[in-house]
C-alpha cells in the first residue's frame, strides 16, 4: 500500500505540472518497445549491462520537409549503487526547423523482490533549437515574426520517469520538457513553443510454447491540448531470436479541446521486425503507414534501430530482459 501511495503521488505530480501545456512537437517512436530511454529516463540501466543503440527516423517519406529524427543513447548499471547512468544525443528536423538536444540521465532501481523493481529516473539537459527563415515562403513579404536568416534558442530541459518491471512485465509513465514554463521563448510567431508530453507505457510476455512467445504493448502520448495518441502493438518472438509483429496508431478526441478538422481521426498501421544478429547485437525495423487524417494523402514512415549489448565480465540478472 505504501508503494502504491507513492507511485501515484508522483504520478499525480507529472499530471498536475502538464495541466496547461499545448501542442505536440516531439518526435515519434513507433519502436518505443524496443529502445524506451528514448521516452523514459527511468529505464537506465534495465539492461544490467552496458547498452548503446541509435534510432533512425523518416517520417512521411516524399513530403518535402517531413520530419526526420536520428538519436543515440548508452546506458549503463552500477550494482552497488543500484543506479543507472547514461546518456542520449538527439537531432530531430521538420521543415525549416531543427532540434538538437543532449542528456544524461540517472535512474534508481529499487528491489521490490528476487525479479521485480521500481526505477526512478530523471534526464537533464539542454536544447538548441533553430529556425532558417530562408526556407520559409511567407504570404506577406518583409513578415516581421519570420527571421530573415537563421534564428537560435538553447534552452534547459528536465525529462522525469517512473518504470516498474519483472521478468514478464513492464509499466512506464514519463514527461518531457518540464521547464518549458520557465524559459523564455519570446521567439515571434514562428518558433515553436516546447511544452510538456505525457507518456504511458506497457508491455506483457507470454510464453506459447518452447520455441514461440507473444509480447502485447501499448503507448499513451498526451499533451493535454492536441488529440491523444494511442498506439497498440503485439510481436510475436519465434527462438527468442526474431520478432515479428503488427501495430495500430490512432487519435483519441478529447473533450474540451479545440482540433483542426481531420486530426481526431489520424490513423496508421504498423508492421515492426527485428532481429537478434548476435547475442550482443540487435537489428529493428519498423514501416508505418498513415491511412487516414491527412487531406493531402497518405504517407509512409520508416524507423531503423540498432543496438549492442556489451556482454558482462559477471553473470549478474536474475531474470531475462525482453524489454
Amino acid at each position: 500500500m505504501k508503494l502504491f501511495k507513492i507511485i501515484t503521488l508522483i504520478a499525480g505530480c507529472i499530471l498536475l505540472s502538464l495541466s496547461h501545456s499545448f501542442g505536440q512537437q516531439v518526435p515519434q517512436y513507433s519502436q518505443y518497445i524496443f529502445n524506451p530511454v528514448f521516452i523514459n529516463p527511468a529505464y537506465a540501466g534495465y539492461k544490467q549491462q552496458l547498452y548503446l543503440q541509435s534510432y533512425y527516423r523518416k517520417q512521411w517519406t516524399g513530403v518535402t520537409g517531413s520530419p526526420e529524427t536520428f538519436a543515440v543513447a548508452g546506458d549503463t548499471y552500477l550494482a552497488e549503487s543500484q543506479l543507472g547512468v547514461g546518456g542520449q544525443f538527439l537531432t530531430d528536423k521538420l521543415g525549416a526547423q531543427r532540434t538538437v538536444s543532449a542528456y544524461g540521465n540517472l535512474a534508481y532501481h529499487l528491489r521490490l523482490s528476487d525479479t521485480k523493481f521500481l526505477s526512478f529516473g530523471v534526464g537533464a539537459g539542454v536544447v538548441n533549437s533553430q529556425l532558417d527563415g530562408s526556407m520559409l515562403n511567407p504570404d506577406m513579404d518583409n513578415d516581421p515574426s519570420i527571421p530573415l536568416s537563421k534564428d537560435r534558442i538553447t534552452y534547459p530541459d528536465l525529462k522525469l520517469g517512473l518504470f516498474l518491471y519483472d521478468e514478464s512485465y513492464y509499466i512506464g509513465v514519463a514527461a518531457d520538457q518540464m521547464l518549458s514554463s520557465v524559459v523564455d521563448f519570446d521567439k515571434g510567431d514562428v518558433m515553436v513553443e516546447p511544452k510538456p508530453h505525457l507518456y504511458l507505457t506497457g508491455g506483457y510476455h507470454f510464453d506459447i510454447n518452447y520455441n514461440l512467445s507473444l509480447v502485447p504493448s501499448i503507448m499513451y502520448m498526451d499533451d493535454f491540448k492536441a488529440p491523444a495518441r494511442l498506439d497498440a502493438n503485439a510481436a510475436l518472438i519465434i527462438n527468442d531470436a526474431v520478432w515479428l509483429g503488427a501495430g495500430y496508431r490512432f487519435g483519441i478526441d478529447m473533450p474540451g479541446r479545440e482540433i483542426q478538422d481531420g486530426l481526431q481521426k489520424s490513423t496508421a498501421v504498423i508492421g515492426m521486425v527485428q532481429v537478434q544478429i548476435r547475442e550482443s547485437l540487435r537489428l529493428g525495423y519498423v514501416y508505418d503507414h498513415t491511412i487516414s487524417g491527412f487531406s493531402v494523402g497518405s504517407f509512409s514512415t520508416h524507423d531503423i534501430s540498432i543496438a549492442f549489448l556489451f556482454p558482462p565480465k559477471r553473470v549478474r540478472l536474475v531474470s531475462p530482459r525482453f524489454f
